[in-house]
C-alpha cells in the first residue's frame, strides 16, 4: 500500500514539474497580450469622443424627415451624428433599414445584436483578468516542491533559484491580470453608455 501511495505521489510530483514550462510560457504570452490591449485601450481612448447635443439634434431632424418621408435625408442626419466605433456602425446599420415597414422590428433585432458584439469585445479582457492571476498562482506553487526538497537536503542555490520563479510568476500574473481588469472597467463603461445612446436612437426613431 505504502508502494503504491508513493508511486501516485511521484507521479503527481513529476506532471506538476513538467508544467512549469508551460505554465511561464502562457504567463509571457498572457503579459505581451495584456500589454498589446492596452496600446489599444489608449489608442481608441484617444480617438473617442461624445457629443449627445449633436446625436439629439441629429436624431431629431432624422425623425423630422421620416415622417415626410424623406428617407436619404433622415439616413444623412444620422449618419452625420455618429460617435465611437460602435455607434457609428449602429447607426451606419440602422440607416439601412429606414423607411422599412418592419423598422422598429429590425432595429430591435440590431440592438441586441451590438449588445452581442459589445459582450464579444470584452470577453478577452475578462478572459485574461481571470486566468493570469491563476497562471501565476501555478506558476508560483509548482516550484515551491522543489524549493523545499532543496531546502530539506541543505541546497540553497535549488531552494534560491526556485523561490525566483515562484516570486516572478506571481508578479507577472497579478501584472498582467490588473492590466486586463483595469481596461475591462473602463471599457464596459463606455460601452454602456454606447448602448444607452442606441437604445435612445432607437426609442426616438419608433
Amino acid at each position: 500500500m505504502g508502494s503504491i501511495s508513493s508511486g501516485i505521489m511521484g507521479l503527481m510530483f513529476v506532471i506538476s514539474n513538467s508544467l512549469l514550462y508551460p505554465v511561464v510560457i502562457a504567463l509571457l504570452i498572457l503579459v505581451a497580450l495584456s500589454f498589446v490591449m492596452l496600446g489599444q485601450f489608449v489608442s481608441e481612448y484617444a480617438s473617442r469622443s461624445r457629443d449627445f447635443s449633436r446625436l439629439k439634434s441629429g436624431v431629431k431632424l432624422a425623425k423630422e424627415n421620416i415622417e415626410l418621408k424623406n428617407f436619404k435625408e433622415a439616413s444623412s442626419a444620422l449618419t452625420n451624428s455618429g460617435s465611437n466605433h460602435f455607434l457609428k456602425g449602429f447607426i451606419k446599420d440602422l440607416t439601412e433599414t429606414i423607411g422599412d415597414e418592419s423598422f422598429s422590428v429590425e432595429a430591435e433585432k440590431l440592438l441586441q445584436d451590438y449588445e452581442l458584439k459589445i459582450a464579444r469585445e470584452l470577453e478577452f479582457p475578462r478572459f485574461v483578468s481571470r486566468i493570469a492571476p491563476m497562471i501565476g498562482l501555478m506558476g508560483t506553487l509548482i516550484p515551491m516542491g522543489p524549493a523545499l526538497i532543496g531546502l530539506s537536503s541543505g541546497d540553497i542555490q535549488t531552494l534560491a533559484s526556485n523561490l525566483a520563479i515562484a516570486f516572478a510568476t506571481t508578479v507577472l500574473g497579478l501584472l498582467a491580470g490588473g492590466i486586463a481588469y483595469a481596461i475591462l472597467l473602463v471599457k464596459k463603461r463606455w460601452y454602456t453608455q454606447d448602448l444607452s445612446d442606441m437604445e435612445y436612437v432607437v426609442e426616438v426613431l419608433k
